[in-house]
């Protein structure tokens, strides 16, 4: 029986945690630097330090036990409580430390007003040890991993504003139609809004408000969830779509691609930087939204 916590029993754990996040014991050879027989021992005396079995292995497979399951997760939150004291006695010493998970909306790099690289810089020349991970994603989904505690933060430009999120505006993006050289329009530069509303249409596939969009356009055969998927279906000349002006310019600088009536039918949206209001910021958290806010402000 468990009635004292040592350091063998953490690196036990350790050891039994990644078996689980590998799949079993030979896939977890390679991520432990591992004998097969020396990660079985280790997880028989696990075991018998804790008096049941915590996992089946065998011709069956590798299999987590009920009390395994429940160990994992205690295992995980023990790891998260010793990674939180790491790091608030560490910061003790004025350094920024711990890891930070970051989330971004694809093809802002091109956006002038978009100073996200400058605010990396800026964070980057402080007495810090961050681990910065970066995710890009859409909109909603973004939303939710910041919600759900997998984000940090995250900037895009969300078509509702939640309650349990906090959103600081950063910049402004164009957005405009966009047709393909190879589609019909293209060479129709007296297309009337009703001819292009009727158009094939590629839809986004995130929240965006009725009331923003210029036009109501009646077909939409195709759903794209990234900026670069509604590029593909609007370069193929089979669908007619939105996309960041900045980010068109590319193609229609060489003549593969040209907005429709961008002064009337294309409209302007506010990309804003959200994080959870009911979840306390770490030194390092606050640090980077600080940078990222005073980058903005300044204008860069």
């Amino acid at each position: 029986m468990l009635r004292n916590v040592t350091d063998l029993d953490l690196r036990l754990l350790q050891i039994f945690a990644t078996i689980v996040e590998c799949g079993g014991f030979s896939a977890a050879q390679a991520e432990l630097n591992m004998g097969q027989s020396t990660i079985s021992t280790h997880i028989a005396t696990l075991e018998t330090r804790l008096g049941y079995r915590l996992c089946e292995r065998g011709k069956g497979g590798f299999k987590l036990t009920e009390k395994g399951q429940r160990v994992l997760a205690a295992s995980r939150a023990l790891f998260g409580s010793i990674d939180r004291f790491r790091d608030e006695v560490q910061s003790l010493a004025g350094r920024l430390v711990g890891e930070l998970a970051v989330g971004l909306v694809d093809n802002i790099a091109t956006l002038p007003g978009a100073h996200v690289k400058e605010a990396i810089a800026r964070f980057c020349a402080r007495d810090q040890e961050v681990k910065l991970n970066f995710f890009v994603n859409s909109p909603t989904e973004l939303e939710r991993a910041v919600i759900d505690d997998q984000l940090d933060l995250a900037i895009a430009y969300f078509g509702r504003r939640l309650p349990s999120l906090e959103y600081i505006d950063l910049y402004t993006e164009r957005v405009v139609i966009c047709c393909g050289a190879r589609h019909p329009l293209f060479g129709r530069v007296d297309a009337t809004a009703a001819e292009i509303e009727a158009a094939d249409w590629v839809k986004r596939g995130y929240v965006l408000p009725g009331t923003l969009l210029p036009v109501c356009p009646a077909r939409f055969s195709a759903i794209a969830h990234h900026m670069e998927a509604v590029a593909h279906l609007i370069l193929a000349g089979t669908h007619i779509g939105y996309l960041p002006e900045h980010y068109a310019a590319q193609w229609a600088a060489c003549g593969a691609m040209r907005t429709l009536a961008p002064e009337t039918l294309g409209y302007d949206v506010v990309h804003s930087l959200i994080t959870h209001t009911g979840r306390p910021r770490s030194e390092a958290l606050q640090a980077l939204i600080d940078d990222i806010v005073a980058v903005h402000a300044a204008g860069a």
